[in-house]
Parts: structure tokens; C-alpha cells; sequence
């Protein structure tokens, strides 16, 4: 029973931690992250294919932006949310993309 509980905490946070940071993200003032985020966290919450790339994908712009000047605790965040990715109940939700599901021309 405890680790249904866990497992919902999970699927539940990692999308609204990405909506939370979009609100933060638009405060300080940064419009792309801000603009982005709410994107990452509807796909996540839909379940889009594509959803996991794409909080990889903000996520490191994310570490990459703290990481030349922006503040400490933002690469944290984004290492933390990636590692929740990681988690069974994530990867679960969110599979990771194979490359045989890719379209090919």
C-alpha cells in the first residue's frame, strides 16, 4: 500500500513541480523556461510519447542557464526532478523513447 502511495506522489509531483516552476520562472523573469514549463508539464500530465524527452530537454536548459548565472537551488531542482524521472513509477508513466517507435522517412 505504501508504495501505491509513493508511486502516485511521484507521477503527481514531478508535473506539478514543473508547473510551480514555470510561475517561478516567470517572476524572475525568465520567458523561456516560463513559457516552456507549462508545456513540459501538460504533456507530462497527458502522457504525450514525447513528454519525457521534452522535460529532459527543458531540464537541462534549465542546469545549463543556473549553471552560468543563475542562482544555486534552480540546479538542484532540475537534478532532482531528473532523478525522479529516473524512479520505476516515472519511467512507468513516461516510458523512455525507443528507437523503434521513431518514425523513420
Amino acid at each position: 500500500m505504501a508504495r501505491v502511495r509513493v508511486a502516485r506522489l511521484v507521477i503527481l509531483a514531478i508535473p506539478a513541480s514543473i508547473a510551480a516552476y514555470a510561475a517561478i520562472a516567470l517572476a524572475h523573469g525568465w520567458w523561456l523556461s516560463g513559457a516552456a514549463a507549462p508545456f513540459v508539464a501538460w504533456l507530462l500530465w497527458r502522457r504525450h510519447p514525447r513528454a519525457r524527452f521534452s522535460a529532459y530537454v527543458l531540464l537541462s536548459v534549465v542546469v545549463l542557464r543556473a549553471l552560468v548565472g543563475g542562482p544555486w537551488w534552480v540546479v538542484l531542482y532540475a537534478i532532482a526532478v531528473i532523478a525522479g524521472l529516473q524512479t520505476p513509477p516515472a519511467t512507468a508513466r513516461w516510458p523512455r523513447i525507443r528507437g523503434d517507435r521513431m518514425s523513420r522517412p
